[in-house]
């Protein structure tokens, strides 16, 4: 599989172009659930280093925990790593709850590819960053619109969804759902400070 950097550009694109066709090339490699992994493994950590390369030209972030993160980079990827596991693991397991048909071993694979595609975009804002900063902000928003594009072309794409309209209401209301549950963990979690 030819990895050069014109090549990924190229199937960024193509994926940003035509998400549905990106979606069965990449479950058509036939990935195991172990070299699904790996993969999440590597994109984690580029998405450390990249993460690191934008604190060194914007400076450290207001908010005080965040940053906290930021300055642990084995935390911050293992982090990263495991939301990817959690958010495949999702959008396997729900998608079967309404009869999808996709595997996790592909699911995986799918999330790891949709990093790939936000790690360029990203590395485009770091440029334009440098070059026009007044840029920055749009690219930013247009990363996480095609975050949310993606994930549900490809989440229809995996499990065999028609409806694109009701698989992006299904990703929010699980996203949510999960960060409700979440929020109770951590109230039991987290010490109370005292007033």
């Amino acid at each position: 599989m030819n990895l050069s950097p014109p090549t990924l550009l190229r199937a960024a694109r193509d994926t940003l172009v035509n998400p549905a066709g990106a979606a069965r090339y990449v479950m058509d490699l036939g990935l195991s659930a172990g070299q699904g992994l790996m993969a999440l493994a590597l994109t984690a950590v580029l998405a450390t280093l990249l993460t690191a390369l934008m604190q060194a030209f914007i400076g450290p972030v207001d908010d005080e925990a965040m940053q906290g993160l930021f300055n642990r980079p084995f935390i911050l990827a293992l982090s990263q790593f495991g939301l990817m596991i959690l958010g495949a693991a999702l959008m396997w397991r729900v998608g079967q709850m309404f009869g999808g048909k996709g595997s996790f071993a592909q699911s995986l694979s799918l999330v790891a590819w949709l990093e790939v595609v936000l790690i360029l975009l990203q590395l485009a804002q770091v440029v334009v960053l440098l070059a026009l900063p007044v840029l920055s902000l749009p690219i930013g928003l247009a990363s996480v619109f095609a975050f949310f594009y993606l994930l549900t072309h490809f989440t229809a794409a995996l499990n065999g969804f028609t409806s694109l309209t009701k698989t992006f209401f299904a990703i929010l209301g699980t996203s949510f759902a999960v960060l409700f549950l979440a929020s109770i963990a951590l109230m039991f979690i987290l010490p109370v400070p005292n007033v």
